[in-house]
């Protein structure tokens, strides 16, 4: 008896599971924002575009034990606003880093336009 009422359970847990994974009648799930998707050269900032780009693209190297932390060490907004000029000869003007090169056009012309701006927080 105790065997059956396992499986009568079980079978009931399994069908619940199984109602809860249909498809919902809410329209297609849209696609995640593109970070600095809606960023332009107008309204960039450290906040909304400027730090989450310095992070994936110059940490590894200018962070914590990186070995780029013998020239410039980043470590957030005021080491970034603090430097604005060295960060503008390296990365705009004479594109030397990153190092592999790896900024797209949009990421250096929005880099440059925040540089123009005095780097807004």
């Amino acid at each position: 008896m105790k065997q059956q009422l396992g499986k009568v359970s079980l079978l009931l847990l399994m069908m619940l599971v199984i109602a809860g994974c249909g498809k919902d009648d809410n329209g297609p799930t849209p696609d995640p924002p593109t970070p600095g998707g809606d960023v332009t050269a107008e309204n960039v900032t450290y906040a909304n575009f400027i730090g989450a780009l310095l992070q994936s693209k110059c940490s590894s190297c200018h962070a914590g034990t990186g070995p780029g932390t013998t020239k410039w060490v980043f470590s957030g907004y005021s080491s970034v606003k603090d430097n604005l000029e060295r960060v503008n000869d390296m990365v705009i003007v004479r594109k030397l880093m990153p190092q592999n090169g790896s900024l797209s056009t949009r990421e250096r012309e929005l880099l440059k336009a925040w540089i123009d701006k005095g780097g807004p927080q």
